[in-house]
């Protein structure tokens, strides 16, 4: 199949998404609003073709013309994240488009504005005119449904998986300190601040515990100020934004992973900690509550809650045979369901189903 990925080169997803249909012999392209470069697969920045004696049009009449030909050359077009790339519909008739929103371009970060009216209504407008709307987990189904105005029916859900091969559990010493990790990122819905407030009610039961916390983003000075001011500053390192493929190594010493996020659409890092047979204390909401398996391969929380996080983090760490138990299972777990290669089949599958339905 010829397949234009329309979505952030820089992304995680997208890379792993291109590579792995390309490396199965698929013509994929990535036109992207962010430079990139994915090794296999054609990058290009979005660009509307300069005037001159090519075209020698409007903008606007060269934007349609661009946005035409990438209907039009490829067998499916596939949308990450509700940008507005000013798909009409009957641009989008042209050829065949899957649509899938990520999270916070359906369910708005508590940290933003309410979105302007007619930027949801060109969302609903994609969601309700794409050839096939997917998501990446069961559990965001339904919020799209009833964003979108669609029946639960009319969604395709397809996980994203991990690489079993890169995230391996690795041997872990007796004399391991005790570490508990965190790598959302210092963003207000991923609940670093929540984690924070709890350090201090884990440190007083269990005051050898270690944090290590991974990542950049605008909340990052506020969390080490808030360490400060708690002092627990000692108890903690901080460490820089972390290459995806090196992550295991970062994990794999970890005893617990922590994850307060007050929403998630889905969360691979849940199962990457899994895979890794790290359990994970995550928040009760959305798409952890389907890469999370409560008292099976970690513990679930109520969200913006410290102390119920600090009671989690310590009910697990004074536990082990409990933690071994979710270790384990958690790598089966994602073994059974969410291998990459068998989430990559049924992405195919999907892409067929469209192309055939479309042709009919």
């Amino acid at each position: 199949m010829r397949i234009c990925l329309l979505g952030d080169a820089g992304s995680v997803h997208i890379r792993r998404i291109a590579t792995g249909l390309a490396r199965r012999d698929h013509s994929v392209r990535v036109v992207s609003h962010k430079p990139g470069d994915i090794p296999g697969v054609s990058v290009e920045r979005f660009a509307v073709p300069s005037f001159g004696w090519r075209h020698p049009v409007g903008w606007n009449r060269r934007l349609r013309a661009y946005l035409r030909w990438i209907m039009e050359a490829h067998d499916v077009v596939h949308l990450n994240f509700l940008h507005d790339w000013s798909l009409t519909l009957q641009i989008i008739e042209a050829g065949r488009l899957v649509v899938s929103p990520w999270g916070s371009d359906i369910v708005k970060p508590p940290d933003l504005d309410e979105y302007p009216a007619e930027l949801v209504q060109m969302r609903r407008t994609l969601l309700q005119t794409a050839d096939m709307v997917l998501v990446y987990g069961k559990a965001f189904v339904d919020s799209v449904a009833s964003y979108a105005g669609l029946s639960v029916d009319a969604i395709t859900s397809v996980p994203l998986g991990v690489d079993l091969e890169l995230f391996r559990p690795t041997t872990r010493g007796s004399d391991d300190r005790t570490i508990v990790g965190f790598l959302k990122g210092f963003k207000s819905v991923y609940g670093p601040t929540v984690w924070m407030k709890a350090i201090p009610l884990v440190l007083s039961a269990l005051p050898e515990t270690r944090f290590e916390m991974v990542g950049d983003g605008p909340q990052l000075q506020q969390c080490q100020e808030m360490a400060r001011k708690e002092g627990v500053t000692d108890a903690i390192v901080w460490m820089e934004r972390i290459p995806h493929e090196q992550l295991p190594g970062v994990i794999g010493r970890w005893t617990l992973n922590v994850m307060p996020s007050l929403c998630e659409a889905f969360c691979v890092a849940a199962l990457e900690s899994s895979a890794v047979e790290v359990p994970v204390v995550a928040s009760r909401v959305g798409g952890l509550t389907e890469t999370v398996r409560d008292g099976e391969t970690g513990l679930l929380v109520p969200p913006d809650d410290p102390e119920a996080l600090a009671r989690g983090v310590v009910e697990l760490l004074s536990d082990l045979p409990r933690r071994e138990a979710m270790a384990q299972a958690g790598r089966e777990m994602v073994a059974r369901e969410y291998e990459w290669e068998d989430c990559l089949d049924k992405l195919e599958d999907a892409y067929e189903r469209v192309c055939a339905t479309v042709c009919v």
